[in-house]
């Protein structure tokens, strides 16, 4: 019999965790230099990455609701003493919600109907998000790294 496989750990590289809609793949990771699918759902995979770095994602997303004053789209801190933070770019009820990886957007523009989100090693991906509503991930989740990482200013 064959074991499950392992769930991935989101890390430094990870770029994006995007939803695939087959029957037994459930995510596509992209990471620097290469991409991975996973049998694991994106959700799946940033618990158990939140857990392996000390919390849960229900504790991520209560400590960034209390800075946020929010519960909605919540960005994940998911391993901060290795500036790894996830945004989402939809509801994660939404088939259309990508996690990106905060410290790998280089930039990102309105393309037609969607946004295009470039990353520092040159390579890119459009998401089904308008550019304002990236921006204000972008820009909470910046608000998050500065709480986080300044406790004593309050």
């Amino acid at each position: 019999m064959k074991s499950p496989s392992p769930i991935y750990v989101i890390t430094p590289k990870t770029k994006a965790i995007i939803t695939k809609g087959s029957s037994y793949y459930h995510s596509l990771i992209l990471e620097t230099g290469r991409k991975r699918t996973s049998i694991y759902k994106p959700q799946c995979i940033i618990d158990h990455s939140c857990e392996i770095n000390g919390s849960t994602l229900i504790g991520r997303r209560n400590a960034a609701g209390k800075i946020l004053k929010t519960r909605s789209k919540l960005p994940i801190p998911v391993a901060p003493h290795k500036d790894v933070y996830m945004l989402p770019t939809a509801s994660i009820k939404n088939s259309d919600c990508v996690w990106i990886s905060y410290y790998h957007i280089y930039d990102y523009e309105q393309r037609d109907d969607k946004t295009f989100i470039a990353f520092h090693d040159g390579s890119g991906l459009y998401v089904n998000a308008s550019v304002s509503a990236i921006d204000m991930q972008f820009k909470r989740t910046s608000h998050v790294i500065a709480q986080m990482n300044h406790p004593f200013f309050h």
